[in-house]
């Protein structure tokens, strides 16, 4: 009797298994897969790529750039974003800039950190993401005419730095999300710190107002002694941690609109409990660049 019982016993568990291992495997068919390629279709070094697609595509489908932080973990962010863009109609894109190859992406390859400006031009990052764009857009036989920014701390400067500096117009939303300091609009500091000798035009700076962008920071991104937080003598001028940063950053364009007479259509967010997470700024940044998808 009792290995009889042990016998229906063992059959049970095996039933069991077998149905937790088929919900699981049908839960990875249902869920999001992460791709990747070599984008080497420039006179640059080559720069992986990670995306994801949606389930299917049409013609109202999206392009979403995720921009990733001094730790260049591209692969990392994108599979933070993964859970929030279920049932979305939007690719997401991840570009990867090795520090070996781009070690100052965050300044578009144009300045080091410390304002030294870089002469090899043809390793500037403002044409970029512009080339991503056209090169998804073909590959996946995508309709829509215009993309989307997300970026956290490094990634962050890196996408306000894009749409001050590039040429690139096709932006119809940007997020950002607790840089370490920012590139101001004035042409009276040097930059990365501002604009000064970089030949930022006037309908450059109004488009730049007009375009739906957020500073969204988290409240607990207040740490001033944070071993990631720029300390130059120029960056703590803009404040003490990057709480403080990207409010005066945010202000500073306020002022900008007004004493221009120029329309302003940004977002101040800031994210209750959160300090320096992509995780945690993505679900916020989220619901601003998904809000119609």
């Amino acid at each position: 009797m009792q290995g009889s019982r042990i016998a229906k016993y063992s059959s049970t568990l095996m039933k069991q298994l077998t149905l937790l291992s088929f919900f699981f495997i049908s839960l990875n068919l249902l869920a999001r897969q992460i791709e990747e390629t070599t984008f080497s279709y420039w006179d640059k070094p080559d720069s992986q790529i990670y995306y994801s697609i949606p389930e299917s595509i049409d013609e109202n489908t999206k392009i979403i750039f995720i921009m990733h932080g001094a730790s260049r973990g591209a692969e990392k962010y994108l599979n933070d974003w993964l859970p929030l863009v279920k049932n979305r109609n939007a690719v997401l894109i991840a570009p990867e800039f090795s520090k070996e190859s781009y070690p100052e992406y965050v300044y578009l390859m144009m300045s080091t950190e410390r304002g030294k400006l870089l002469k090899d031009q043809s390793l500037y990052l403002t044409d970029s993401l512009g080339l991503f764009f056209d090169y998804f857009k073909a590959k996946l036989k995508l309709s829509t005419s215009t993309f989307r920014l997300y970026g956290h701390s490094g990634g962050s400067q890196f996408v306000h730095r894009y749409l001050l500096l590039s040429d690139e117009s096709r932006i119809e939303k940007a997020a950002m999300a607790n840089a370490g300091f920012y590139t101001f609009a004035d042409d009276q500091i040097s930059y990365p710190f501002g604009i000064k000798n970089m030949n930022v035009s006037n309908e450059r700076l109004e488009w730049f107002l007009r375009l739906k962008g957020g500073v969204f920071l988290g409240d607990a991104d207040n740490d001033p002694k944070h071993h990631s937080l720029p300390s130059m003598r120029k960056a703590k001028k803009q404040g003490k941690h990057r709480f403080e940063r990207g409010t005066n950053f945010f202000n500073s364009l306020i002022k900008l609109g007004v004493e221009n007479n120029l329309p302003f259509r940004w977002r101040y967010q800031t994210v209750p409990g959160i300090a320096h997470d992509n995780a945690g700024m993505s679900l916020a940044a989220s619901e601003f660049l998904l809000e119609d998808l």
